[in-house]
C-alpha cells in the first residue's frame, strides 16, 4: 500500500504528538519538527509506504529527543486491557458452541484494534472500546471469520503478528481459541520501541508467554513487517509460515507490498481513510479478511 495525500497530514501530526510526549523543551520540540519537515520533504513520495516512512519518522523523534514517547502510555494501555480481560473472556466462554466461541474471539480481536492513541482525528477511551465491543458484529464490514477457522484445520502452526500494547492482551483470547483447534501459536512482537506497538517487555508484562507456545520478536524497531530491516531469523520464520494472522493497519500497509507465501488473515479496524479505501470498506469498521498466495486464489 502506498501513501496518499492524507498520509502527509497524519505523518506530521503524529510527529508533533510524539515530540510533545517526549519533551517539554520548546527549543528541542521546534528543532525536532524542523528536522521532521525536512525529512518528509525529501522522503515523502508517491512510492512511499506509510509503515516504512512512519518507522523512519519515529526513529528520528527517538534519536533527537532521546526518549520513547509512548513508554508510559503503553504501560497504561496494558493495565487497562488487563482490567477488562476477564469480562471479555467470559463473553467468549459463555458461547454454546466452539464455532460461536471462535467467532466472538475473532471479533473481539478486531474491535481491540481500536486501542490507538494518536491516529489523526480521533481519541481513544475505554468507553469507546466498550461501545465498539457492543457493536462489534454490526461493525464487521468484511467477514471471513468462517474461512479463517476452516484454514486452521489445515495447519500445524500459526504465526500471530501482534500490533499495539494493550491490544496484545485482548489478542490472547483469540490465541487461546486457535490453540483449542490444534495449531501451536508463535506470537510476534516488535524488536524495539516503535509507535505504541507491543515489544518483548510488553509481552512479559501481560503474560503473553502463558497463552502462546512461543513468543519471538521481529528483530527491529519497525512498523509492520519490514523484510529489509527485520532480523534474518525472523524473516526465515516469516517466509516458512503456514498461516499468518496479521493485526492492525501497519501490518496491512506493509504486507500488501508483496504477495503472501501462505494465507494471511488481516484483522483490523479501519481507523483512517487511506486504509479504508484500500480495503474497500468505510472508515471505522472491523475487518477480518484473508489474502491467499497466488496459486491458491479462486
Amino acid at each position: 500500500m502506498k501513501v496518499t495525500l492524507e498520509c502527509a497530514h497524519c505523518l506530521l501530526e503524529r510527529a508533533v504528538n510524539q515530540v510533545k510526549l517526549a519533551t517539554d523543551d520548546p527549543e528541542l520540540q521546534m528543532k525536532t519538527i524542523q528536522a521532521m519537515t525536512a525529512f518528509l520533504g525529501e522522503r515523502f513520495t508517491s512510492e512511499s509506504v506509510p509503515s516504512h516512512i512512519g518507522t523512519d519518522r519515529d526513529l528520528l523523534v527517538q534519536k533527537m529527543t532521546g526518549k520513547d514517547p509512548y513508554a508510559s502510555l503503553k504501560t497504561m494501555s496494558n493495565q487497562m486491557a488487563l482490567g477488562i480481560l476477564p469480562e471479555l473472556q467470559q463473553l467468549v466462554d459463555e458461547k454454546r458452541t466452539p464455532e460461536e466461541r471462535f467467532r466472538t474471539a475473532a471479533l473481539v480481536a478486531a474491535a481491540a484494534n481500536a486501542i490507538e492513541f494518536d491516529v489523526s482525528g480521533r481519541e481513544f477511551s475505554l468507553d469507546e472500546l466498550r461501545r465498539i465491543l457492543d457493536n462489534v458484529e454490526s461493525d464487521l464490514a468484511l467477514d471471513q471469520v468462517d474461512t479463517f477457522r476452516n484454514l486452521l484445520g489445515d495447519v500445524e502452526e500459526v504465526l500471530y503478528l501482534m500490533d499495539n500494547a494493550g491490544e496484545v492482551v485482548l489478542d490472547m483470547i483469540l490465541i487461546r481459541e486457535i490453540r483449542r483447534l490444534g495449531p501451536r501459536v508463535v506470537a510476534v512482537v516488535k524488536g524495539g520501541p516503535i509507535l505504541n506497538d507491543a515489544t518483548m517487555a510488553d509481552a512479559e508484562e501481560v503474560g503473553l508467554h502463558e497463552c502462546s507456545d512461543e513468543v519471538i520478536d521481529t528483530g527491529a524497531p519497525a512498523i509492520g513487517v519490514n523484510l529489509e530491516r527485520n532480523s534474518p531469523s525472523f524473516v526465515k520464520v516469516f517466509k516458512s509460515a503456514q498461516l499468518i494472522v496479521a493485526k492492525g493497519m501497519g501490518n496491512f500497509e506493509a504486507m500488501t507490498e508483496f504477495d503472501p507465501t501462505c494465507p494471511v488473515v488481516h484483522i483490523l479496524r479501519t481507523k483512517c481513510n487511506p486504509v479504508a479505501q484500500h480495503v474497500g470498506v468505510p472508515r471505522d469498521k472491523n475487518v477480518v479478511m484473508i489474502r491467499m498466495p497466488l496459486g491458491q486464489r479462486s
